[in-house]
């Protein structure tokens, strides 16, 4: 299934690797640093993606912010360069191009994953270490040694949300509504196959494009094959859309999907009543923490950026204090940030535990959500088999 050549013998080298790295861990590797440490960032900034990419810039910055409020990495500060990719492919290529002129020590990229798709060939070409919050399943599987992924993909959402609609909700006959991009389709192949080895087959299965703004015909498709339930996959703003849309039409069916449906931007946007009960797995968001030093952590992202962090900003934050302990480990050596990447084990985040995969994938943990009215609450967490 993925180009384990290169990856797997990475990680299987890596703890050697590691061993010779931490062998020269020292102060010195650090002074041998540039100053200040400079670390890329492209996203989305503006657009109609422009929500998502902020927030995940939001979760990068304010750790940067933190660190060198906090002294830097053994005083030297962190510096980041942040680019705007826009909505487009061509556009995100010619910001990482820019990135890259600035020679970064490490490069953070966005979550959309077409963006990611167009960026990896001239990221791994120059030998940089690479990390995304992209979804797609796929993108790991691009045979980059120097490519890795903080947070869950659809992959995992794709097996997991068919496997607690019918085990646990006891629903049969799902229709499937997903965004038609790369993210939303690629999710909606995933989860056919999930529900097909669950022997359930979906009653209806759509799409919207990502500028619609009007669902009502997927969603009486939906209604008049007698579903008794919905599979929504989207962005917070098109899923807002169709969640008051099932409302206006009098549409009364569980509803489960990715996180976009408990996220605190789509919730800004519904009625308690239109909210209420609707399901989602995915990235942890912080607000349905009961530790008072995330909720406080959650509140400051908000007043500072006056945008609600969510699971990419936890995401993208805990990247970057990843990134702060091993150059502590490593120093600045490129390879050895990557060795020290692939071979990550329990590293503790503000929410999850992250460990590398053959692939580099570090995330496996997701959280299972319902909306009581307005409010998300975690249901509790789930893993990625294996994990």
């Amino acid at each position: 299934m993925f180009p384990i050549s290169v990856k797997t013998l990475m990680v299987g080298t890596a703890v050697i690797c590691l061993s010779a790295a931490f062998a020269r861990e020292s102060k010195a590797d650090v002074a041998a640093c540039p100053s200040p440490i400079p670390l890329g960032l492209t996203t989305a900034l503006t657009g109609n993606l422009a929500l998502l990419g902020t927030q995940a810039r939001n979760g990068a910055e304010f750790a940067v912010d933190e660190i060198n409020a906090n002294g830097g990495i053994a005083g030297k500060k962190l510096a980041l360069t942040t680019e705007d990719t826009g909505a487009s492919s061509t556009d995100a290529l010619n910001a990482m191009n820019r990135i890259l002129e600035g020679k970064p020590l490490v490069i953070l990229s966005s979550m959309i994953s077409p963006h990611v798709f167009a960026q990896t060939e001239s990221v791994t070409k120059s030998e940089t270490p690479f990390l995304v919050g992209a979804t797609n399943a796929k993108v790991t599987a691009q045979g980059s040694k120097w490519l890795f992924r903080t947070h869950v993909h659809d992959g995992q959402l794709a097996d997991l949300i068919p496997e607690y609609l019918v085990t646990s909700l006891h629903k049969t006959k799902p229709g499937i509504m997903v965004v038609a991009d790369d993210y939303g389709l690629g999710a909606s192949k995933g989860i056919q196959a999930a529900l097909t080895k669950l022997k359930v087959a979906p009653v209806a299965i759509t799409s919207y494009a990502p500028s619609d703004k009007d669902m009502s015909a997927q969603l009486l498709e939906i209604k008049d094959k007698g579903a008794d339930s919905v599979i929504l996959f989207g962005r917070p703003a098109d899923v807002t859309l169709v969640m008051k849309q099932m409302g206006d039409l009098g549409i009364k069916l569980v509803v489960i999907g990715n996180t976009s449906i408990v996220a605190q931007t789509t919730l800004n946007n519904l009625s308690a009543t239109e909210a209420d009960g609707n399901y989602a797995i995915g990235g942890m968001i912080p607000q349905t923490s009961t530790d008072p030093k995330i909720l406080d952590w959650a509140k400051r992202v908000q007043d500072k950026y006056k945008v609600p962090a969510d699971n990419f900003t936890v995401s993208y934050y805990d990247t970057v204090y990843m990134l702060k302990g091993i150059i502590e480990k490593a120093g600045c050596d490129k390879p050895a940030i990557r060795d020290a990447l692939a071979a990550t084990k329990d590293w503790k985040g503000m929410l999850i535990s992250y460990q590398a995969d053959a692939n580099g994938d570090l995330a496996h943990t997701l959280g299972i959500y319902r909306n009581k009215g307005k409010t998300p609450e975690l249901l509790g967490p789930i893993k990625e088999s294996g994990f």
